[in-house]
Formats: structure tokens, sequence, C-alpha cells
């Protein structure tokens, strides 16, 4: 419980549950694993998209990591087809798969503020990339800003409280969750054959 309250007040309690970064993350690496070995990529994050589902099903289809799965399948399948579509109608077709697959989702805090994210960051990274270029930093800013303040409401609600902290923390938090969360899998993976 000191762990999560901690996580809480320095807005970074996303690292810690099971979300769409999560599984943004897995999907990233097996992608980008697999296409170092050369593998095509279609075939790459065709894979990719079907070691997230079953990721996605060992967690026991939360929410979040439902509608992440489905986006990265819905992009393998749009980069096959050699379509680029528009994020939030993406958005939508998401939130109606996690619908489709859990009715009772929709009262799922952790849903709305997967959704609730994605939306900000995306609304705040589009306006950015306009207004000051398509800098990384300045992407990561304005996602991380979009992502807090849409969720704000919501967490305002939830928890009482809002971390704006967690906005620069960001910048620090995410890259180093992008190197834990692979070794976390491969340890839950790989710690029956260390037993032997």
């Amino acid at each position: 419980p000191g762990l999560n309250a901690a996580f809480a007040r320095s807005g970074l309690v996303h690292l810690l549950s099971i979300s769409g970064f999560h599984v943004g993350i897995v999907f990233a690496w097996v992608t980008l694993v697999l296409r170092s070995l050369r593998v095509r990529r279609d075939i790459a994050g065709g894979v990719a998209a079907i070691i997230v589902f079953a990721y996605v099903a060992f967690l026991g289809w939360p929410a979040p990591a439902v509608r992440a799965a489905f986006l990265a399948g819905l992009s393998v399948w749009s980069t096959v087809r050699q379509r680029a579509p528009a994020a939030m109608p993406l958005l939508a077709v998401t939130c109606l798969c996690v619908t489709v697959v859990d009715p009772w989702a929709i009262f799922d805090l952790g849903g709305w503020l997967s959704a609730a994210a994605f939306w900000g960051a995306i609304t705040f990274t589009r306006w950015s990339d306009r207004a000051l270029g398509e800098h990384a930093g300045w992407r990561m800013l304005f996602a991380s800003l979009g992502a807090t303040l849409s969720t704000a409401p919501l967490t305002a609600s939830a928890f009482g409280a809002v971390a704006l902290a967690g906005i620069a923390l960001n910048f620090l938090a995410v890259p180093l969750a992008a190197l834990a969360v692979p070794a976390v899998l491969g340890s839950v993976l790989f710690s029956p054959l260390a037993g032997r």
C-alpha cells in the first residue's frame, strides 16, 4: 500500500498498473527484436500482435490491456493493408472491442483512464507537432501533459487528487519502464525454467 500511495502521489501510478502502456511496450519490444532478426515488417507485427493477445489473456483480459491489444492488432492490419487510419476512430473501435470482450468494462475505472489518457496524449501531441514540430522532447512533454489533464477529472474523483509531478517525472520513468517491463515479463516466463 505504501508503494502504491507513493506512485499515486508522484503521478506515476500508471507504471504499476496493468495498462495499455505495458502492452505497447511488449508489442514494441517483440517487433524490435523480430525486425533486428530481419523478419519482414508485416510478419514481425503479426507475431507481436499474437504475443500481445496471449499476454493479455494471461493477465485475465483487463480493460486497458484489451484496448491496447486491439490497437496493436488494428495497427498491424492497417499497415499490411497500407492504410493510415486516424487516431480517434481507432480509439473508438478499440473501446468498442473492449465492451464486446467484456460488457461490464464500461464500469471499469482503468478502462476509462486508459481511453482518456490515449485521447489526451494524441490530442495534445497532434497540437504540439503542428505548433512546435515533431521533436521527441516536445512530443513526450505534450503526451504526458495531455494524458494527465484528460484523466484529471477521473483521478480526482476516484483518488481525491491529481499528481501533476508525473508530467515531468515521465521523462525519466517512461524510458526506465520500457526496460523494466520486458525484464519483469521475462522473469515471469523463465522463472519456472530456472527452478530446475
